[in-house]
Parts: C-alpha cells; structure tokens; sequence
C-alpha cells in the first residue's frame, strides 16, 4: 500500500453550504497542505475522514482500510491535532498518558517520556499551565508515542510563535523521514506549506480547486504587475483575478497564458526570463522561473514575479466571489 490516505468523491450537504465531490491522495512519507479561505470546506472535509460527519457521499480509506467499515483499524494509524488543546486541562502530562494509553495498544511508555523531555515539558505540569505551543508539543508526544501513521493537523500553527512555527515545522519533518509516515496539514499560514508541503490541496467554496504537487501548484501561476498602460484588452482577458492602484495594477494569470501574450511594442526588460520577447514567450511558460526578480515598472512595461501560495488563494477565491455576486 503507497498511499496513505485516499478521498473520493467526498460530499455533505449542510443549509446554505455544500461539499462537492472531493478527492485527493496522500502517499506515503509526504506531508499535504489542506488550504482554502474560511468558510470553504477544509475543517468538514477532515471531520468526515475521521467520520466525525455524516457523509453525502464518497469513500475515505486509510492505508486501505475504509474508514467506515474498518473504522477502529483505521482510528488506531492517525492522530489529530486540532487548533486548541483537547486533553483535560486539571490533568498533567502523566495524567494524559495515563488516560490515553489503554486505548492503543501500541503505546510506549518509554518513547513518550523521550518525547516530553526532548519537547521540555515538566510531566508534573497541568495542561492548563502549558503556553500554547506546549500544548501543541504535548498532543504530538501523545500521538507519536502509539506511532500513528498518519498525522492530522487542523490550523496547528495558529497563534504559535515564529519560533515554535518553526520548531513544529522540524518535528514534521523528522516524522515523514523514514517514508512510513504522512501528514495532512490544514493552515492559513501559507509560508509554512511553501517550507514543508509536498502536495497542495486547495479547496474553495466546497469544491476542489487543485489537488498535486506544490511545485506544480506555484509554477501554474504567475503575478504580473503594470502601469495604467499596460492592462490591454487582451490582458485583461487572461487575468485570473487584479488589484488596480492609481500608479497601476497587479493580478494572477497562469503560467501557460503567459505564452499567448505578444510583447507590446519595442519595450523590453533586461534580465534572463522577465521580459516577454513574442509569442513564445520564455520557450516554455509552464516551467519553473526561480531566477525571476523584481523589477521596477514604466510605462509600457510588465512584470512578472513567481506567485506565492497565498496570492493565488487570494486572487482566485476573489474570482470566485465576484462569479457568485
């Protein structure tokens, strides 16, 4: 079995929303981003693969196993850790494991008092004195003390510290290190999936944008930013979503658009893939442009930089509202 968790054709109607036919996979040893604005399907779509929902319809398996028919097999490979401490707060770290390890029959003491004193979390102290971020260490301690296989983070990183974003972001790492382990990770802090991610799943307004590799996500999209000039009709055609300013404008096009634009007169720009020099624009449009550096703008100039993940959330989810209004 290489993959490690399989969404298919996932849906659930709810008054005013509807999840509509997401599916996705995991494979083994990578980490996922699970992104979309609020409000667009992300938390319902992991409460229905931990059948915390009833689901429209659709299958969810994890390592083959499906999570309604197999649900105890399954439950006993994954973990979950939400945005907010779920354990006792009157209990302390000792408590914790006390309470948990009769559940999985996995559990290794030993491994957990590793994880606590590596994490530095005093096992005398209650969950209610814990700051956040060692909250956070302590729901991991517990998850891999049973080695779940499968980690399933819902907006982790929310109200932690750079330092402690970070030092979650190495934890994840470590954990898919030896290709046996995956981890499905929903956020709003879009700079921890361009560090971490393998595979991007973005999700908007119940259905499903885009599903695959994250590079392949980032390289679909490109920022172009102009004078007043420079937004022709035929431009305007290919924009995905804009921002216009009164010195100009910036938007989201895709990459492979990029090549049907034709350079606007004679204005050129110095710099090995910035300037666009005709229809076959850079030999390739869809390839990766990591050498792509900002310029300043004049009249008759365009310029195109990479598109972060939070910009073509932004600019495609404002698409999207514009298209409902």
């Amino acid at each position: 079995m290489n993959n490690m968790l399989e969404v298919k054709g996932l849906s659930r109607s709810f008054p005013g929303f509807q999840l509509k036919d997401i599916s996705f996979t995991l494979p083994k040893g990578y980490i996922m981003g699970l992104i979309g604005p609020n409000g667009s399907g992300k938390t319902t779509t992991i409460k229905l693969i931990l059948n915390m929902l009833k689901r429209g319809g659709g299958t969810v398996k994890i390592l083959g196993m499906d999570n309604l028919s197999d649900e105890k097999a399954a439950k006993a490979e994954l973990a979950v850790v939400f945005d907010s401490n779920y354990f006792c707060e009157a209990w302390t770290a000792a408590q914790t494991e006390a309470a948990l390890a009769g559940f999985y029959k996995n559990w290794d003491t030993d491994r957990f008092h590793q994880l606590l004193s590596r994490f530095h979390i005093d096992p005398a102290k209650k969950g209610k004195d814990l700051s956040r971020g060692m909250q956070m260490k302590l729901m991991l301690a517990c998850a891999f003390s049973y080695d779940a296989k499968l980690l399933i983070l819902d907006e982790p990183t929310s109200g932690l510290d750079p330092v402690s974003r970070d030092e979650l972001l190495t934890i994840l790492s470590g954990y898919i290190e030896d290709g046996e382990h995956s981890v499905l990770f929903s956020t709003h802090i879009t700079s921890d999936l361009e560090r971490a991610a393998d595979y991007i799943t973005y999700i908007n307004r119940g259905s499903l944008f885009f599903t695959g590799g994250k590079d392949e996500f980032v390289d679909s999209f490109r920022i172009v930013k102009g004078g007043p000039g420079d937004l022709t009709a035929e431009l305007k055609e290919r924009l995905i979503g804009i921002r216009t300013f009164p010195t100009g404008f910036e938007a989201l096009v895709r990459t492979e658009d990029l090549g049907r634009l034709k350079r606007r007169g004679d204005a050129e720009m110095s710099g090995s893939r910035t300037g666009f020099a005709g229809a076959d624009l850079w030999n390739g449009a869809s390839a990766a442009y990591s050498d792509v550096k900002e310029k300043s703008l004049s009249a008759d100039t365009l310029v195109v930089e990479p598109a972060t993940i939070d910009e073509i959330v932004v600019f495609t989810s404002k698409v999207l509202e514009d298209g409902e209004a």
